[in-house]
């Protein structure tokens, strides 16, 4: 079945964290391994790839804190153009501004953006990832606080990382303030790094305009190839938010007509029947493995007529019905 999913992440943030799992002496699962060999040395790496090759690892690796440790241990000169156009900028706020603009460059699966207050400026962010989700949003804000601190020479002040998700024991919350030398804060609305607004204007110890004029206009390019199939990602997340939601609510979503909406996917080479199915089938799965709701339950959920729709759908994408599927977990 074609997923409809066609995001994808750089190769160099790949690298950069198959490098980190070296780095903390943490041995490469075989079920990555196996995922790297089906991974060609192109630039981009399609995102399916890598949520599988994340579930390798959490499955391989069971330590709660494994996100932040991965982020802590990455480099920014290791993720390539982007992290040179990051650590040549005149100062945190200018890399901020260009993290915003090209954190796509790096991977699909989310969104920063900054909120300013009065004396304290969040830097969140949003993801958009179908598995794995806590531990990849750790890296990421992770590895921002540590490249932040390198980049501005140890002057950058965390006065907390907000997580949205729910809090663990006292004990494993003490470790991830340890680590990260901050308080954090959990079942925020938002994952974010607060910080003082005033260090916006810190300057970086590698700034450089010449470099990044000339690396500016290549990133431009490459984000321009990107922009060219933007609204299948546009359509996979409004129904990653609301998976009940019909072709004409999402076109309607967009401020499209639901034809142009079928014509601009088509020039994607994508429809919006297989990006429901990809986004459907994994909600149908994850519910079904958690037994929190019955089948008609998930069929409402999913904006199914009724069960015996949602029945026949699931076979379709699975090959089994929703109650073998059950079974086959136990």
């Amino acid at each position: 079945m074609d997923s409809g999913d066609h995001r994808s992440v750089n190769l160099s943030y790949t690298r950069a964290l198959i490098q980190a799992l070296f780095s903390l002496d943490l041995s490469m699962p075989k079920g990555a391994r196996k995922i790297l060999s089906q991974i060609n040395q192109q630039e981009r790496i399609p995102i399916d790839l890598q949520e599988h090759l994340w579930e390798a690892v959490t499955d391989a690796h069971r330590d709660p804190l494994l996100g932040i440790k991965l982020g802590l241990a990455m480099q920014a000169d290791q993720i390539g153009l982007v992290g040179y156009l990051l650590m040549t900028q005149q100062n945190l706020g200018a890399t901020i501004d260009q993290l915003i603009a090209y954190h796509p460059l790096l991977g699909e699966g989310g969104h920063f953006e900054l909120r300013r207050g009065a004396f304290t400026a969040d830097l969140c962010y949003h993801p958009n990832f179908l598995s794995c989700a806590q531990i990849r949003v750790e890296t990421v804000l992770a590895a921002c606080i540590a490249q932040t601190l390198s980049m501005t020479a140890g002057k950058f002040r965390t006065h907390r990382l907000l997580l949205a998700y729910p809090a663990p024991s006292l004990t494993v919350q003490q470790q991830y303030e340890e680590l990260l030398q901050t308080q954090v804060v959990f079942s925020a609305p938002v994952s974010a790094i607060r910080f003082p607004a005033r260090d916006l204007a810190l300057p970086l110890v590698a700034a450089d305009q010449e470099v990044v004029g000339c690396l500016k206009p290549k990133a431009d390019a490459l984000l321009q190839a990107l922009a060219e199939k933007a609204l299948h990602r546009k359509v996979s997340l409004l129904l990653q938010q609301m998976p009940e939601l019909t072709r004409e609510q999402v076109a309607q979503h967009l401020c499209i007509s639901p034809r142009h909406l079928g014509r601009k996917l088509q020039q994607e080479q994508v429809s919006f029947r297989a990006i429901q199915d990809e986004v459907r089938s994994h909600y149908a799965k994850q519910w079904l493995k958690e037994g929190n709701r019955t089948n008609s339950e998930i069929a409402m959920a999913l904006g199914f007529s009724d069960e015996s729709a949602f029945g026949k759908a699931f076979k379709r994408w699975i090959g089994v019905s929703p109650s073998k599927y059950q079974f086959g977990l136990k």
